[in-house]
C-alpha cells in the first residue's frame, strides 16, 4: 500500500535555518560525511550572528570555505531572506561553486534571470565583475534586482577589482589624459618642474598627484571632459559609478597612464549591495580588516569581531625559511641554483613581482606565467612535473595542490601597479600601514601551495627587501594565527642551521618535502598550539576618514572635518600624521581655502612628500653631522641589536641601490639611507621642496656631493641633454641655497659617461657608472659584514677604520666609485 507522507511530515516539514541541520538534511555525494570540525565551528558562530549587517568569515585555505558559504545562503533563503548571491573573484571559480553545490545537494544558478533565483528557490553564483560594473544587471543608482543575503568569497581578491570598477583610467594620446595634463600642467609644474618633464617624458618611475585645490577648482572643467568621453572604451564601464563624487577623487598622472579615483568606494552606487540584509566576507587572509570597511562600507563594530575556527584551524605543512636570515651571505644566484637543482624533480613555483625580475629566473625557467597564460600553466602543473615555474604578480586566485607546487618561493617584495597605490606606498614608506599591505600579499602568495589540511609545501623567502621587511617586529603579528605558528617553526629551525652552507640546508628541505614523521609532528604541534587571535586588524584613524568622506558627499563639511580632525588626532607617526592632515586640508579646502593651506604646510613638515602648499615648502639646509662621520655612523647603527640584524639591513637597502627602470624612486629614497648610513648629513632636496638634486650628501667640512640619480637609464646610448639639465639646474641651485663657504661636487648616477653632443655638461660633472656602482654596492656590504662579524658597529674606532679601509671615508668616497666623464 503506498504510505501518506503528507502525514509522516506532520510537524516535521518547516524549513531548517541551522546551517548544521539543513547539511543533514541534504541529499548530497558521498565525500560530505558530516561538516568538519573547523566549517561547524564557522557555522555555529555565524548562525548565533546572523542578524548582523557585515560578518567576516577568516578559514584557512582547504578548510571548506565555499561549503560553509553556501551553507550560510541556504539557511538564509530558509528564513525567507532573499535573493541569495554567491560571489567569487573570476568566472573561473564560478564553475568550482556550481560544481560544489550541485554536489552538495544545494540549488544553484549562474543565471540572475532565473525564476528559482529571484523566487529565492536557488542560490546565483557570479563573478564579482557582474555585480561591481557601470552597467550592473543589479542596477547603479537604482534597484533592478535586489539581493537579501550575500557572500562574498575571497573578499581580499574581489577589493582589488572593486577598487578598478570605481577608476577611472586613461593613457597617453587618448583624449581624457591629455585633456587633463593640459589642464592641470601649471599645478604640476609648481609642485615639480622635473616631475612635469618626467611625467612628459612617459617615466615608469613617476607618480604625481594632481592638488587637491586645483581639482576642486577646476570641477567643471573636468566633468565637461570626462561627460564628452562618457561613451569612449576608457570611461563607458566606471562613468557611471564616479559622476556623482567627482570632487571627491584624487587625480593621479605617472608612466604614460592617468588614473582618478574616490579615497574610498562609494559603494552606494549599487543600491542592491548596498540595500542587503545580510553581507558575508569570506577571506584565508586578511591581514587588514578595515578594507573592507574603505571598500564595501562595511559596519566597522562587526567586521571587527571575525569569525574563526577555533585554535590554528587547520592548515597543511609549510616549512617557512628565509635563506638569507639564515646566513645573511647566500647571494640570490646561489639559491637560484638550488631551487632549480630541486626542480629537475618536483614541480617548483617562483612568484615575482615583476616582468624584469621574471627575467632573471629565465635560464632555469621551464615556464613563465602572467595574467594570459595563468590558467594554461596551472592546470599544466596540476597534470604532471613541469619543473621550474614562474607566476608573474600573481598572488591570489589559484590553486596549487598537492605535486603541482611542492616548493614556492617568494622573490622579491611584492609591487603595486596602481598610481593611486603606488602614491600611497611612496607617501607612506617604511609605515606600520605600508608594511600591512605587504604582509597581506605575502601572505595570499604563501597560501598558493598548500590548499587542503594534508597537503604539504616548503616556501622560501628570498631577497634584500623581503627579508628585511619581515625581519621587523611587528610584521610577524600581522600575520594569521596559523602561518605566524608556521613562521616561528621556520625560525627555531633558522636557529639551528644558522651559518650553515646552502648544501647542508637541502637535507631540512627533506623533512618537509618527503613528510619526515618527526617534523610532521612538529609542524601539527605549532599549528594546534597556536594561540588565537581575537578580534580583527581595525585602523581606527581609516574608519574616521570613511565617515569623514560619506559626510563630505552630503554637502556635511562640518562633520567630515571633525572626523577627519579625529583621525589625525589619533595617530603620533609622523609621516601618517602628516598624510591625514592632507586629507583634513583637502576636505577643509571645500568651505575654508586659506585655513587648508595653513594645514597642508603644517602636513608637509610632518611628511616631506605630500603635496607643497600653494606659497611653497621652506628648504632647511643640510649639515653635515656635528659629531663627525664615524660616531653619526654609530648613532644610525644603533637600531640593530645584533649583527645579523645589520647585514639584513643592508641587504634590503642594496636591493634598491641598483639599476632598473621601475625602481628610480627607491632608489634614491635607498640613497638618502646609504647617506646616514655612512655617518654623512643626507637629504633629498627634489623630493621634499619639488627643487634641487635629486640627493645632497654633506661630507663634513663644508663639502657636498650634489646627486643626480638616473639608474633607470639602463636603455640609453649616452648621457641625455635633459638629465644633463637637471644636474647644471642643480649645482645653480647649489649656488643660491649655500654660500661660497659651502664647495659642491656634481655626481651623476648613471650607466654611460659619455654625453650626447646636445648636451653641456658641467666641467666638474663626475660619473657613478656601472663598474663605480658596483664597487660602492661591494664596498658598503664588505663593509658591513666586517662590522657585523667583530661586533664593531658599536665602536667608534672600529666603525672609523672600516670606514677608511673600505675607502667609504668623507675623503675617499668619491675616488672610490666615480670616473671622469667619457671614461671607458
Amino acid at each position: 500500500m503506498a504510505l501518506d507522507f503528507g502525514k509522516l511530515n506532520t510537524g516535521t516539514a518547516a524549513k531548517q535555518t541551522e546551517p548544521r541541520k539543513i547539511f543533514t538534511t541534504l541529499k548530497r555525494d558521498a565525500r560530505f560525511k558530516r561538516p568538519l570540525d573547523e566549517q561547524a565551528d564557522v557555522l555555529d558562530a555565524w548562525y548565533a550572528r546572523r542578524t548582523a549587517k557585515d560578518l567576516t568569515i577568516k578559514m584557512n585555505t582547504g578548510g571548506g570555505k565555499t561549503v560553509v558559504g553556501l551553507l550560510c545562503l541556504q539557511g538564509s533563503l530558509n528564513e525567507n531572506v532573499k535573493p541569495a548571491v554567491y560571489i567569487t573573484p573570476d568566472s573561473f571559480l564560478v564553475a568550482q561553486v556550481l560544481a560544489e553545490a550541485k554536489a552538495l545537494g544545494i540549488a544553484a544558478t549562474d543565471d540572475e534571470k532565473d525564476p528559482d533565483f529571484i523566487a529565492g528557490r536557488s542560490i546565483l553564483v557570479a563573478n564579482v565583475h557582474k555585480l561591481f560594473n557601470g552597467r550592473s544587471v543589479f542596477g547603479v543608482g537604482e534597484r533592478k534586482i535586489p539581493i537579501g543575503c550575500i557572500v562574498i568569497d575571497d573578499a581580499h581578491a574581489c577589493l582589488g577589482v572593486v577598487h578598478d570598477q570605481f577608476c577611472i583610467k586613461s593613457k597617453a594620446g587618448n583624449p581624457v589624459y591629455d585633456g587633463l595634463l593640459a589642464l592641470f600642467e601649471e599645478d604640476l609644474k609648481v609642485q615639480s618642474p622635473t616631475g612635469l618633464l618626467d611625467i612628459k617624458a612617459v617615466d615608469p618611475s613617476i607618480v604625481m598627484a594632481v592638488p587637491y585645490w586645483a581639482w576642486q577648482a577646476h570641477q567643471d572643467d573636468v566633468v565637461s571632459l570626462l561627460h564628452a568621453q562618457r561613451n569612449s572604451k576608457e570611461l563607458e564601464w566606471n562613468w557611471p559609478l564616479l559622476n556623482e563624487c567627482m570632487p571627491q577623487c584624487a587625480c593621479v598622472f605617472g608612466g604614460g597612464r592617468l588614473e582618478i579615483a574616490p579615497r574610498f568606494v562609494p559603494i552606494d552606487r549599487i543600491p542592491a549591495f548596498a540595500s542587503a540584509q545580510r553581507r558575508i566576507y569570506m577571506t584565508a587572509t586578511l591581514a587588514d580588516d578595515t578594507i573592507l570597511v574603505s571598500h564595501f562600507q562595511a559596519d566597522a563594530t562587526e567586521v571587527v569581531q571575525p569569525i574563526r575556527p577555533k585554535g590554528g584551524g587547520d592548515i597543511g605543512d609549510r616549512m617557512i625559511l628565509a635563506p638569507q636570515e639564515i646566513n645573511p651571505n647566500f647571494t640570490v644566484d646561489e639559491i637560484k641554483i638550488l631551487v632549480s637543482e630541486i626542480a629537475e624533480d618536483l614541480n617548483v613555483v617562483v612568484i615575482v613581482p615583476s616582468r624584469p625580475r621574471a627575467d632573471f629566473w629565465k635560464d632555469v625557467a621551464d615556464n613563465v606565467l602572467d595574467k594570459d597564460n595563468i590558467h594554461e600553466g596551472v592546470d599544466r602543473l596540476k597534470a604532471g612535473h613541469v619543473g621550474l615555474t614562474v607566476l608573474i604578480n600573481k598572488y591570489d586566485g589559484i590553486d596549487l595542490p598537492g605535486a603541482a607546487c611542492e616548493l614556492l618561493v617568494i622573490d622579491g617584495l611584492p609591487e603595486v601597479y596602481g598610481l593611486g597605490e603606488r602614491l600611497e606606498m611612496l607617501l607612506l614608506d617604511g609605515t606600520k600601514r605600508q608594511l600591512v599591505r605587504q604582509v597581506q600579499r605575502i601572505e595570499q602568495g604563501m597560501g598558493r601551495g598548500v590548499r587542503s589540511s594534508d597537503d604539504h609545501c616548503v616556501v622560501l623567502l628570498l631577497g634584500g627587501r623581503l627579508t628585511q621587511r619581515l625581519h621587523q617586529p611587528e610584521a610577524e603579528e600581522m600575520f594569521s594565527s596559523a602561518t605566524r605558528a608556521q613562521i616561528a617553526l621556520g625560525k627555531e629551525v633558522a636557529a639551528q642551521v644558522r651559518g650553515k652552507s646552502l648544501e647542508e640546508l637541502k637535507p631540512i628541505l627533506n623533512l618537509c618535502l618527503e613528510q619526515d614523521d618527526d617534523w610532521g609532528q612538529a609542524g601539527r604541534n605549532a599549528v594546534v598550539n597556536a594561540p588565537p587571535i581575537n578580534g580583527g586588524n581595525l585602523d581606527e584613524k581609516q574608519v574616521k576618514l570613511r565617515e569623514a568622506f560619506d559626510a563630505v558627499r552630503i554637502g556635511r563639511y562640518d562633520a567630515a572635518i571633525d572626523k577627519a580632525q579625529d583621525a589625525v588626532n589619533g595617530t603620533t607617526e609622523a609621516k601618517v600624521k602628516g598624510y591625514l592632515k592632507q586629507q583634513l586640508a583637502e576636505y577643509t579646502n571645500f568651505v575654508n581655502p586659506a585655513k587648508a593651506q595653513e594645514l597642508q604646510l603644517a602636513a608637509v613638515s610632518l611628511n616631506s612628500r605630500l603635496l607643497k602648499p600653494i606659497a611653497g615648502a621652506t628648504y632647511n639646509k643640510l649639515s653635515a653631522p656635528a659629531t663627525g662621520q664615524a660616531l653619526a655612523a654609530i648613532r644610525f647603527m644603533e637600531r640593530f641589536l645584533e649583527g645579523n640584524d645589520l647585514i639584513i639591513w643592508v641587504n634590503g637597502l642594496l636591493d634598491d641601490v641598483n639599476w632598473g627602470e621601475e625602481g628610480s624612486k627607491r632608489f634614491e629614497a635607498a640613497m638618502l639611507d646609504l647617506g646616514l648610513f655612512l655617518g654623512f648629513g643626507s637629504q633629498r632636496p627634489e623630493d621634499t621642496v619639488g627643487r634641487g638634486p635629486d640627493n645632497l650628501w654633506a661630507l663634513g667640512g663644508l663639502k657636498y656631493l650634489v646627486i643626480e640619480c638616473k639608474s633607470g637609464a639602463v636603455l640609453a646610448d649616452r648621457i641625455s641633454k635633459a638629465d644633463t639639465n637637471q644636474l647644471n639646474g642643480s649645482i645653480v641651485w647649489f649656488g643660491e641655497k649655500y654660500d661660497k663657504t659651502c664647495s659642491m661636487m656634481p655626481i651623476m648616477i648613471h650607466p654611460k659617461t659619455v654625453f650626447e653632443f646636445a648636451a653641456s655638461p658641467h666641467a666638474d660633472i663626475r660619473i657613478v657608472n656601472g663598474s663605480g656602482l658596483k664597487k660602492l654596492r661591494d664596498a658598503v656590504r664588505a663593509y658591513s659584514v666586517s662590522l657585523s662579524i667583530s661586533g664593531g658597529f658599536k665602536d667608534a674606532k672600529e666603525v672609523e677604520k672600516q670606514l677608511q679601509h673600505h675607502k667609504l671615508s668623507a675623503p675617499e668616497i668619491v675616488g672610490l666609485c666615480t670616473v671622469a666623464q667619457g671614461a671607458k
